[in-house]
Formats: structure tokens, sequence, C-alpha cells
């Protein structure tokens, strides 16, 4: 079927641009909402909650004074990260003469968090609801790798997996499954 990745491909593609990822002048603010209007419109459990990332703030750094040194650690408080964190920017305004030569070989690493909920605990939620965690969570990773990829789940998917998934989630296939230009 068109769209279906041979398993090789699978992973490959996933760095490929044509997803989507890492397009010039793409706003990443924008993911969590797309995010929680896919999660909202697929995912009827409605199980899926946002997660906020505190950081310490007293951070450990590691690092070797030289190739052939030992390995060092330090502790970096506020003021130390502050101070360190103007440095790289002093830095990178070095390198690219306040902004007028390109950063071509740069990455950029954004970390989305979400909880996945159950009511019961995990035994519970096995016997006594006999519902299959996993699925429920792999479906709802699938809704927001779709996103993130902005490609639909069978191009994340390996092709033998497809057939599985789509099985337990069958919503999640809709739009591809629709004839083209079709309702």
């Amino acid at each position: 079927k068109e769209g279906v990745k041979e398993e090789s491909e699978v992973g490959n593609n996933l760095r490929d641009s044509s997803f989507g990822v890492g397009e010039p002048g793409e706003d990443y603010t924008l993911l969590p909402p797309r995010i929680d209007a896919e999660l909202k419109r697929l995912d009827g459990d409605g199980r899926v909650r946002p997660t906020i990332i505190k950081p310490r703030t007293c951070w450990k750094r590691s690092f070797q004074k030289s190739l052939l040194a030992k390995r060092e650690e330090e502790e970096m408080g506020v003021e130390r990260q502050a101070s360190e964190r103007n440095k790289c920017f002093d830095l990178l305004d070095a390198l690219t003469r306040s902004g007028t030569l390109e950063v071509e070989a740069a990455e950029l690493h954004v970390v989305i968090a979400a909880t996945h909920c159950f009511d019961r605990t995990l035994i519970d939620t096995v016997v006594q609801d006999n519902v299959n965690p996993i699925e429920k969570v792999e479906k709802s990773v699938l809704i927001v790798a779709s996103v993130v990829h902005d490609a639909p789940p069978s191009a994340l998917l390996q092709r033998k997996e497809c057939a599985r998934v789509r099985e337990f989630s069958p919503e999640l296939f809709e739009e591809e499954d629709k004839p083209a230009g079709g309702k």
C-alpha cells in the first residue's frame, strides 16, 4: 500500500526533511496546542496530560580539562549557569559575526513531556478493566509522533505492525482510509 514504509526505511525517513521536522522558520511553540488538538480528536479516553518539567536550580557539570585528563564534576548554581549561558551566546555571536553568517549544521532539541494516566493500577487495568495499557500508550505515542513528524501513523510504523495497530486504533487511520477527494 502506498505510504507504508519498508522496515529498513522507517528509521531513516524520520530524519528526512520531507516529514516537516526542522523546516526553516518552523515555530515549535505551536506543537503543544497541535498535539492537544489531535489527542482530543483521536483519543477518546483523554488520558494524556501535559507535564511540566522543572529542572533543579543547581546543575552538575561534567567535563575534562584536556583529552587525556580525568573527568571532573562541579555544581553550578543559578548565577554560574547564567554566566556560562552568556559565554555560550558570546561565542555564538563571535562565530556568526553577530548573525551575519548562517549556522548550517546546528541542531535544536525540543523536549515535550506528557503523562499517560490510568484510573487504576497497572494490574487492575489489565485484570479488572480487561484493557491492554500498552495499546493505549502506543496509540497516544503515535498521535504525538504524527504531529511532531507531520506524517500519518502508517509512515511511522513498520509495515508488519500497521495491521495490528489498525485493529485496536482504527481512528488513527481514518484520514488515510478516506478515498481521494471523498468524504
